[in-house]
């Protein structure tokens, strides 16, 4: 499963895209999430149904809760029809995106879509890129008999060019999913200066009509920090997961907080155009 950001999850490019390289001046347009992301990813070698209870450093991990204006479900423990085999189809999914993003400057709608390019497996490993014209987060993910596990991050945009690397074991999903089961993975960039702490729980199984096709999915939610060198952001990020096609078809994200000082509030959502890709 792949997330789009995010991932930061939008992660990462949704939290960095909402300003300009220049931290002064804010840049109002929206971007991708992980966002992160197919389902957030996770962490730690703990049991993937119980979440880490702390960071590397010892910091409590932050409570994986419902982003603002949801409800948790109660949907059966059981898992959606269409087991994935771990790796997404190869190929290139878009994702149309909409909200809005509040900066010094104001309040500016988001609109726009955004592109995730799936490279085809080489051995246990799988590599995704997600971009729009904003920036980039390229994704490797490792398949082994516990679920999905980061590898690396690196996310460009604009003159923020960092590569993260997990901080211990970070499970992206787990091969045991359920509702309930919950993770927390921390990643740090390599030169030091930024760190992306998240944490998610599966909180309920349900279907999801997306553009006439109607797909099984895990609702996953998930707490995401990005801080470091003048940033500070939260980002509530709900993320509607098909296990059969292991994608997030759709993900709203609500973030708050500050860079450089000033302040940030953004609610985006990002829909899946089709579960087919448009190339392989």
């Amino acid at each position: 499963m792949h997330k789009l950001f995010g991932v930061f999850a939008v992660g990462a490019i949704a939290l960095v895209s909402a300003c300009s390289s220049s931290a002064s001046h804010p840049n109002a347009n929206g971007s991708p999430s992980n966002s992160p992301g197919a389902s957030s990813s996770a962490g730690a070698s703990a049991s993937p149904t119980t979440a880490a209870s702390a960071s590397a450093s010892g910091t409590p991990a932050p409570t994986a809760t419902p982003a603002a204006g949801h409800t948790v479900g109660t949907g059966p423990g059981s898992k959606p029809p269409g087991r994935p085999t771990g790796f997404t189809r190869a190929g290139t999914y878009d994702y149309d995106l909409s909200g809005t993003t509040t900066t010094r400057l104001g309040a500016q709608k988001i609109s726009g879509s955004d592109s995730l390019a799936v490279d085809p497996p080489k051995g246990s490993q799988q590599k995704t890129t997600q971009k729009n014209q904003q920036g980039a987060r390229n994704q490797t993910l490792n398949l082994t008999s516990g679920g999905l596990f980061i590898l690396d991050i690196h996310i460009t945009q604009g003159s923020f060019n960092e590569d993260f690397k997990p901080v211990g074991t970070a499970m992206y999903f787990p091969a045991n999913y359920k509702v309930g089961s919950a993770w927390h993975w921390v990643a740090r960039s390599t030169d030091g200066k930024y760190t992306l702490d998240t944490s998610s729980k599966i909180t309920s199984s349900t279907t999801i009509s997306i553009h006439g096709q109607t797909l099984p999915v895990l609702v996953v939610d998930s707490v995401v920090k990005f801080t470091g060198n003048s940033y500070d952001l939260t980002e509530q990020q709900r993320d509607w997961v098909s296990t059969a096609y292991a994608l997030i078809v759709k993900e709203h994200l609500v973030t708050h907080g500050t860079i450089a000082g000033f302040k940030l509030d953004a609610d985006e959502t990002r829909t899946i155009r089709s579960t087919t890709p448009r190339s392989a």
